[in-house]
């Protein structure tokens, strides 16, 4: 057959290949072609989390383009399997343009570079498990989309999904949404009310901003993680729920179990699975699928036709460091479109606010400074050091190898650091 035919599990790893994938990506064991295999798979990952399989899709795979037909079927033994036929787009824009207009699909996570690959992978393999997870990450890098990825590979798929702003409302307006109240338990409460939590009963709970719920709040969902049980505003008995939890932050958990700010039982109820995702500047090859999906995605919605070069964009884009992310970027992408000449995009049409970053960059010198302030210059620079090689192992699921190529240094280097600091590998996977 002129196209590549795959088949793949619910996970996404490879069962089998037509010859003409394999002469395409390689069976792994050709020098040169594992990072084929790898990105393929995190590109099918992102293809199997979204819900509308019928439609062909496209995907981009070591920067190329592929049109994406997704069929699931029944194995022998039962499991679940599915087709993927890929056939490849034109390299000419305007062809690829016409091919992929409207085909890119939303609320999925786009990037197949190795690192999200492996967190695409770990999110589909706890999402068996009904264990709570929590995701961190700097604000704006998608942890929602890995909690939906999540619920929508579980059991509970059918069911109920509740995003809850945990720093949006006070104590007792928290407690009764989420709990429900008794007639009479507080000024206003002239009826019985459910809560949240029996409404969603059997489906799956988000708490954003998990870090910035008050004392209070955290005995009481405490209670929650161990028992499986609600008390209502003013009420004696307890009722029991059936929700899985999880849990986001952009706050540094650790820390405030430190300061007392957070309590360290309820850190370790949450914590079971730990999914960290990285910031954009950690994971620029994505650079590419990203521009394009949010050029597509907001050129239609604004009504405009846009022609532009996503590998030269790429270049330009990546030279920033994106405090904010995704959404800075997708934000940035945005204000280019509505502000482009003649329907064409280029780079002289992003903007960036440089103001925040300066003003970032300042606020963590200043911090970093009082922190270690009095502190000798080499302490200084040994416990930075440890600090960074962790978060970056941490990001990286313990990977050494991938870690020392992230911070530029070879391998025996980097494990002769993790050993001057004690750093266990094995630790942070």
């Amino acid at each position: 057959m002129p196209s590549m035919v795959l088949v793949v599990n619910s996970t996404g790893s490879l069962e089998y290949m037509n010859p003409y994938a394999t002469t395409f990506f390689g069976d792994g064991s050709q020098a040169g072609k594992t990072s084929n295999i790898s990105q393929i798979q995190g590109a099918l990952i992102s293809l199997l989390s979204c819900e509308k399989l019928s439609k062909p899709q496209v995907c981009t795979i070591n920067r190329q383009y592929f049109e994406c037909y997704v069929a699931p079927f029944a194995g022998y033994k039962g499991d679940n399997l599915f087709w993927v036929i890929l056939k490849k787009l034109s390299e000419k824009e305007s062809d690829l343009k016409n091919s992929i207009r409207d085909r890119v699909p939303e609320d999925c996570l786009i990037g197949s570079s190795a690192v999200m690959c492996k967190l695409q992978n770990m999110a589909t393999r706890v999402a068996k498990t009904d264990a709570t997870v929590m995701v961190t990450g700097e604000s704006g890098t998608g942890k929602e989309l890995i909690a939906k990825l999540i619920q929508q590979n579980s059991r509970r798929k059918e069911k109920p999904f509740l995003i809850i702003n945990c720093n949006a409302i006070n104590d007792l307006l928290l407690e009764s949404d989420l709990f429900g109240y008794e007639k009479g338990s507080f000024t206003g409460a002239h009826s019985q009310k459910k809560g949240k939590f029996e409404v969603v009963d059997g489906g799956t709970i988000f708490l954003d901003e998990i870090g910035d719920i008050s004392p209070r709040m955290q005995a009481v969902l405490l209670r929650v993680l161990q028992h499986g049980e609600i008390v209502r505003v003013g009420g004696t008995s307890p009722l029991k729920v059936d929700v899985r939890f999880i849990a986001a932050t952009n706050r540094d958990l650790v820390k405030a179990v430190k300061d007392g700010s957070f309590r360290l039982d309820l850190f370790y109820r949450l914590n079971i699975i730990k999914i960290v995702i990285p910031p954009l500047r950690d994971r620029k090859e994505d650079f590419l699928e990203l521009i394009t999906h949010f050029v597509r995605k907001y050129s239609a919605l604004f009504g405009i036709d846009i022609d532009f070069n996503p590998e030269s964009l790429s270049k330009q884009l990546e030279a920033y460091d994106w405090p904010g992310n995704v959404r800075e970027l997708q934000n940035v992408i945005q204000r280019a479109i509505l502000m482009s000449e003649d329907g064409i995009l280029s780079a002289d049409a992003f903007t960036f606010d440089n103001s925040l970053v300066d003003k970032e960059q300042s606020n963590t010198l200043s911090s970093v400074i009082k922190r270690f302030n009095g502190t000798p210059l080499k302490s200084i620079v040994d416990q930075v050091e440890k600090e960074i090689i962790i978060e970056k192992l941490a990001v990286n699921g313990g990977n050494v190898a991938n870690t020392a190529v992230k911070l530029d240094i070879c391998k025996a280097a980097l494990y002769e650091k993790m050993k001057r600091h004690d750093i266990s590998a094995k630790s942070l996977r």
